[in-house]
């Protein structure tokens, strides 16, 4: 069956959209041989699908890499390309691309409905897209891809989407990344970026309120304040929305001297990065998923994130859970993790590796093209 994956919103493989369609196109082609695969992508982005031959390749125009003329290309010019390639079905990895028509039938992941958790985060033209246009567009797409049970829930009750158009399948990690470093590696690594302290680590891009960092960096200070923890908290992720008021709760903080903000941090790096750290601390108000959490216990380190949205369902049983919303709630998450006996510790590291296992983008890529035949079966 020949299917076209859409890459054309993926930033550079920079997003957690973009880093999804990259993992599931490759599990696609490598192990999946019923699936003939097509990508369509900008020219700029070939280069994050080695794996994928240039004649399954389609072009999206570079001056159609924006986000509205993005948007407008795939409504208007995917069609004309699917027929063309007599193309049997379309997946879309993201909501803000689903097809209002589509000339074959249409497979959409779906993240997130943030649109309808976080209502702050959107002007009025992106609230009203996600919030009204596009329920009206997942409904008309044939099956969607739930990447949570929390997701897949939203979806039905935001979107309003039929219960059995919806199936779940847990995003996957790259267990040839992320598992646990060498000592060596990590005190090299250390020495090279200038770690010479404990550090709890947050990896989010830089946006206010959404990912939460003032909560964080005020949960941090009343940690300092406590004398229970003389570390760093190290802040890995590009500027995005609103990322001024973080930069500036950094500057105001009085224990701002160990804060780091790291700026955008290449994937390479973030094992070592996952493995150098005391935990990953992870207050993120709304996440579909919650990468972050998986990646850090392959790489043998704990975690501890909010309690809200799809975290404690990624999370598993070692993660310790808190309030996003309470300051002294994170800081108490931060102070067990800092304060925990060798023995927990081992156990939590142990425990958080073998339960990261059981995601792989291999059993997501195999769902995945179950959803495809059955979508075309029932045509």
């Amino acid at each position: 069956m020949k299917v076209l994956l859409s890459a054309g919103m993926i930033q550079g493989g920079r997003s957690g959209v973009g880093r999804y369609v990259i993992a599931l196109g490759e599990a696609l082609v490598r192990e999946q041989k019923s699936v003939d695969l097509y990508i369509a992508g900008l020219d700029a982005d070939r280069a994050l699908f080695p794996w994928l031959a240039d004649d399954r390749w389609v072009s999206i125009p570079a001056d159609m890499g924006g986000g509205v003329k993005n948007l407008i290309w795939h409504q208007l010019k995917l069609n004309p390309i699917v027929r063309e390639l007599k193309i049997d079905l379309v997946h879309i990895p993201s909501y803000r691309r689903m097809l209002w028509n589509c000339a074959v039938p249409q497979v959409a992941t779906i993240h997130d409905c943030a649109p309808f958790i976080l209502r702050e985060k959107y002007d009025f033209f992106r609230g009203f897209f996600g919030r009204v246009i596009v329920p009206r567009i997942a409904r008309r797409v044939r099956r969607v891809i739930a990447v949570s049970e929390t997701t897949g829930r939203d979806v039905i009750r935001y979107m309003k989407v039929p219960s059995s158009r919806v199936t779940v399948v847990p995003n996957g990690i790259d267990h040839g990344m992320f598992k646990p470093s060498g000592a060596e590696a990590v005190a090299a690594f250390k020495q090279r970026k200038k770690l010479d302290q404990p550090f709890f680590l947050y990896v989010a891009r830089l946006e206010h309120p959404a990912k939460n960092h003032v909560r964080l960096i005020h949960a941090f200070e009343k940690l300092v304040a406590s004398g229970r923890f003389g570390g760093q908290l190290i802040l890995p992720g590009a500027p995005w929305h609103r990322a001024e008021v973080i930069e500036q709760a950094v500057a105001d903080s009085p224990v701002r001297e160990r804060i780091r903000l790291e700026g955008f941090v290449d994937n390479a790096d973030l094992p070592l990065w996952y493995a150098s750290a005391e935990a990953l601390i992870f207050p993120s108000l709304m996440e579909g998923f919650g990468l972050p959490l998986l990646e850090s216990q392959a790489c043998g380190t704990r975690i501890a994130c909010a309690n809200s949205t799809s975290l404690p369902e990624v999370a598993g049983p070692v993660g310790i859970l808190f309030d996003g919303l309470d300051e002294n709630s994170i800081a108490a998450a931060m102070e067990k993790l800092s304060t925990m006996e060798d023995a927990e510790r081992r156990a939590c590291e142990a425990a958080g590796i073998e339960w990261a296992g059981g995601f792989t983008w291999s059993s997501h890529a195999r769902a995945a093209a179950e959803i495809y035949r059955e979508t075309l079966q029932t045509h």
